[in-house]
């Protein structure tokens, strides 16, 4: 009685194992219908493009593209079928069951599938013009922006980690994250970074920061989202946004120096040796004192310093103006005069700094910027063109002005005697 009974398990789960292996290894039907000369048919990154239709001999040609990449090419009779390898351990079968003529002549074809699981099939369609406008995988990256805490104290910092997930059909490449900076908040620490990497397959996770936070004003605030570019396995773009956590701070706000720049010049069109007048502005627009604020005029090559104000001084060949402090409201202008050495066009530039206590951190926040009037013009002077001509001009009215003051002198001399 169990030997009876083993060996009718073993049969079933033999024939269960039959039925599985059947299930599997089962054809499975694509497509069957008309495709016209020069049309294709894709599945996932695969395309059949049917190529010509020779309604005469009954038969069709064919090409197989894995993508972009032709894989195989053919000629089918009428009830003859192709068997390619897809996507790696399944096999894809083209059978052409007949052609017909017409303005645009089309092959009737059979479209199986086996050793593939149908739910995988993302990508199922004629495509008009053949493989070259088939649109393939698409990668799809799902960035995450996540936070240890939502609610804080103005000075207290907040950790931000980021991950990025592909969750489309195909691999994302060429990924460049963008991380906007946050207002209300200055980064404190940068724990880990990874703006950038050549690709992200389906279906994995990548780690692109952990950083921290510190928050600066109170309020009710929304993190900025971080954007992603990236390609598909074909070349073509796409770009993800992540989430944009909340975060409430409370607490007094930091006090900030903000100085406001502003640069003229009188003329932007001027001759070689002309001079120009230029005019700063400084106003500190910001709740606090500014301090130790420096304004260094970087001058191009074609022109030169002249005169300053006495706020100017000139260290290493640059003016500057030095200011102590500059109280919240007040500003501070001065002017310099530059001369057009050379013809050209150029830019004046004017790098600023300047630091400030925020009341919160115990060092001294500091500040850079930089402006700049760009397209000075300097053209040909009016007596330039006598400097363009010959050495010659000028030696030989010399030469015979000389000749005629000699003349005169000897004649001057004889006379005299």
């Amino acid at each position: 009685m169990n030997l009876k009974g083993t060996i009718t398990s073993v049969l079933c789960a033999f024939f269960i194992l039959l039925m599985l292996n059947g299930a599997a290894s089962a054809r499975v039907e694509i497509f069957d219908g008309d495709i016209e000369e020069g049309d294709g048919y894709q599945i996932n990154n695969y395309v059949i493009d049917i190529t010509d239709v020779f309604v005469e001999a009954n038969t069709a040609s064919y090409y197989v593209y894995e993508k972009n990449t032709k894989i195989e090419t053919g000629l089918l009779d009428v009830n003859e079928t192709a068997e390619f390898d897809f996507e790696g351990e399944g096999k894809l079968y083209l059978r052409l069951k007949s052609v017909h003529g017409g303005i645009l002549p089309r092959a009737t074809v059979d479209i199986t599938l086996s050793n593939f699981d149908k739910s995988d099939v993302y990508s199922n369609k004629i495509v008009d013009g053949g493989h070259s406008k088939a649109s393939y995988g698409i990668p799809d990256l799902k960035i995450t922006k996540e936070i240890d805490r939502n609610t804080l104290n103005v000075g207290e910092s907040v950790t931000v980690t980021v991950k990025a997930t592909n969750v489309g059909n195909d691999v994302a490449k060429d990924v460049i994250f963008i991380d906007p900076k946050q207002e209300h908040f200055v980064l404190e620490a940068t724990t880990y970074e990874e703006t950038s990497v050549d690709e992200i397959d389906k279906g994995e996770s990548f780690l692109v920061y952990i950083y921290e936070l510190k928050a600066m004003e109170a309020g009710d605030f929304r993190l900025r989202p971080i954007t992603a570019t990236y390609k598909n396995s074909v070349g073509q773009s796409y770009e993800s946004g992540s989430n944009t956590p909340a975060v409430s701070v409370e607490g007094a706000g930091a006090s900030k120096a903000n100085i406001e720049t502003a640069m003229n010049v009188d003329s932007r069109v001027l001759e070689r040796n002309e001079k120009i007048s230029t005019t700063f502005i400084l106003k500190n627009t910001g709740g606090t004192t500014a301090q130790a604020v420096r304004l260094e005029v970087q001058i191009p090559e074609g022109l030169e310093y002249v005169s300053g104000d006495e706020e100017f001084e000139v260290v290493g060949g640059k003016p500057r103006v030095y200011i102590e402090t500059l109280q919240p409201g007040n500003d501070k202008e001065f002017g310099c005069t530059l001369r057009a050495k050379d013809m050209g066009s150029y830019t004046l530039t004017g790098k600023l700094s300047y630091e400030y206590q925020n009341g919160l951190d115990s060092e001294n926040i500091k500040e850079y910027e930089e402006i700049s009037v760009s397209g000075i013009s300097v053209e040909k002077g009016k007596y330039d063109h006598l400097l363009e001509l010959p050495v010659y001009v000028y030696v030989i009215p010399l030469l015979l002005l000389a000749g005629i003051g000699v003349h005169f002198y000897r004649k001057h001399r004889e006379y005299k005697f």
